[in-house]
């Protein structure tokens, strides 16, 4: 697979850009102007399939072709002067450069089918859990290419989808830390990690600052420089001005996720950190190279579509929000959503989810709310464990995602936190994100320091005068007794860690 130097990228002067935001559950093409504004945008959704328990897959050659017309029509209406790409991370992709055709389907982050192959690996000395992308590979090779010789290709989806837009397999340092396949400092692959996965150097694509030159994308037959690639995380802290040491963000969309800063020094080693987080790359190019940490949540808005396609008990997430509000005043119901384990800071995928302290008063409205709540204390944990872990007290967080539509959920998480919410203005900050990193790339934003004037929460919220440090208390031990039902249901997936 032929390698070649990009050209420097030139300052244009630009007001949009395309951004390509291939999420968990949809994908989006918006144009994105230098003031942090979406002017355009179109979207379908990205199905998964299940076909069996700890499986989860996604048509690559579909995500490719829906990316590619959505990113046809965006053009077709606005006049775009560069691209970036931003993405659910660790999802995989294996494919035959010469056909430029997936071998198969791909392999979600969600998929934990490599799971006996990581415990045999950790047995050795080598730790990866299956939600990376090391494993996804391997497997995938061993299938279809055993001895190594039909030269297959691996990587994440914004490798895929730069190697179909531009012809050049490349990937960024926020994306490929995810993997586990780099060193600590994610700029070089592990040589023993590929060594012992028989993956090949040249299957991988090439290390790529986020912020700079990927190709030239052909779109249509419209050629646009991709200047941006980014994990959505990350580009969801550039949406909200987290781009600091001590800044922070929360993401309640599927799942929950919090991310801190921390500096440019990088990590020791890419395991996780004795609070349940993990390493990251918060960003790099434009002259830096920022490292981070990032507690998980595995649901949050899962839960709310759980509680109302499964159980009923509202037609559908704005409902719910708006039922949560009729509860019974000081309603004690809790719903715990380890519908697939809990992550940070338990990191227990035998936990299984309960509601607790059900009554015959227990109404459709509490049940709501207890949603809600079991989201806001698992959102609670995820940013009392990033504290622990970086050492840095926050007073507040800016915040962003489906969830935060409720004012309800938003006062529980400032109560239960104690610290000030920022709601992002923007319901997309991911989207917005990628779309000021492209900025930032030509030159139409000259230094992240200006995100802060451009970009301002839409409301913040403090924690109520009225929820008292004993209110606080007796929350969380509420919550961590309804936790210590949900642990350890399964003893034999509770006692496998990564």
């Amino acid at each position: 697979m032929a390698r070649q130097d990009d050209s420097a990228i030139k300052k244009v002067d630009t007001t949009l850009v395309a951004v390509l935001d291939i999420g968990t559950s949809n994908i989006r093409a918006s144009a994105v102007n230098n003031k942090g504004e979406i002017e355009a945008e179109f979207r379908t959704r990205l199905t998964s399939h299940s076909p069996t328990r700890g499986f989860v897959e996604f048509d690559a050659e579909k995500l490719f072709e829906d990316s590619a017309n959505l990113l046809g029509r965006l053009i077709n209406e606005k006049a775009c002067s560069a691209l970036a790409v931003t993405n659910q991370r660790a999802s995989t992709v294996v494919f035959d450069p010469e056909t430029r055709k997936p071998v198969c389907k791909g392999q979600s982050w969600q998929d934990l089918r490599t799971a006996p192959m990581c415990l045999a690996l950790k047995a050795s000395g080598i730790s990866l859990s299956p939600n990376q992308s090391a494993s996804k590979i391997s497997l995938i090779m061993d299938l279809f290419d055993k001895d190594r010789k039909l030269g297959l290709a691996g990587g994440t989806i914004d490798a895929w989808i730069a190697f179909r837009l531009t012809g050049k397999f490349a990937t960024d340092h926020t994306n490929v830390a995810m993997t586990g396949l780099v060193e600590p400092n994610a700029q070089r692959y592990d040589q023993n990690v590929l060594s012992r996965l028989a993956i090949p150097m040249q299957s991988l694509p090439v290390i790529k600052p986020s912020i700079g030159e990927f190709g030239t994308a052909n779109i249509n037959g419209i050629k646009i420089p991709l200047v941006a690639m980014l994990g959505d995380q990350q580009a969801s802290m550039l949406g909200q001005a987290v781009t600091v040491p001590g800044r922070a963000k929360a993401t309640f969309g599927t799942g929950a996720m919090v991310d801190m800063v921390t500096g440019v020094e990088g990590p020791v080693s890419t395991q996780r950190l004795p609070n349940g987080t993990f390493p990251i790359v918060a960003r790099s190019g434009k002259g830096e190279f920022l490292f981070g940490i990032e507690a998980i949540g595995l649901h949050a808005g899962s839960a709310i579509e759980f509680a109302c396609n499964n159980l009923g008990v509202a037609s559908d997430p704005p409902q719910l929000a708006e039922l949560a509000k009729e509860a019974t005043a000081g309603s004690t119901e809790l719903f715990v959503p380890a519908l697939t384990g809990l992550a940070t800071p338990y990191w227990d995928f035998g936990a299984l989810a309960c509601f607790v302290n059900l009554t015959h008063s227990t109404s459709r409205a509490n049940l709501a709310k207890a949603v809600l709540a079991g989201i806001a204390h698992i959102g609670a944990e995820l940013i009392a464990a990033v504290e622990a872990d970086s050492g840095t007290e926050l007073d507040s967080l800016s915040v962003d995602g489906g969830v935060t539509h409720s004012l309800l959920f938003l006062q529980l998480l400032s109560n239960l936190s104690q610290k000030r919410i920022h709601v992002s203005a923007a319901n997309e900050a991911t989207t917005i994100g990628a779309g000021l990193a492209a900025h930032l790339a030509l030159g139409s934003i000259g230094d992240v320091g200006e995100l802060d004037e451009l970009i301002k929460p839409r409301v913040t919220v403090q924690p109520e005068p009225s929820f008292e440090r004993k209110d606080l208390e007796r929350a969380k031990e509420n919550w961590a007794k309804a936790v210590q039902i949900s642990r350890n249901s399964v003893p034999e997936l509770s006692s496998v860690t990564f």
